[in-house]
């Protein structure tokens, strides 16, 4: 009867000690996974801050051409008013 028992009980310890190696073995690839997607997220991360700071610099951009387009509509309105001032003096002129 002890026989059958410590039969038994090997059975099981090899039973639990390969449960054990199966769960190791799975322990280690949801580590290796677990570190894959760690070092893409801050892979995803680097990527994010560089097309934030793109953003920020065609935004800084943009507005730099913004004011540049206001600066030149200004002085394209001055000459028009200029052009139109010496349209009205040449015609009054004509007049004479």
């Amino acid at each position: 009867m002890a026989v059958k028992k410590k039969l038994a009980l090997s059975g099981a310890l090899k039973d639990i000690e390969s449960e054990m190696s199966s769960m190791s073995r799975q322990k280690a690839s949801l580590k290796k996974s677990v570190e894959s997607v760690t070092g893409s997220i801050a892979e995803e991360r680097k990527k994010e801050m560089f097309l934030q700071q793109q953003i920020a610099k065609v935004e800084q951009h943009e507005t730099e051409l913004n004011q540049k387009k206001k600066t030149m509509q200004s002085k394209s309105d001055k000459i028009s008013d200029k052009m139109s001032k010496m349209s009205k003096i040449k015609s009054e002129m004509q007049d004479i």
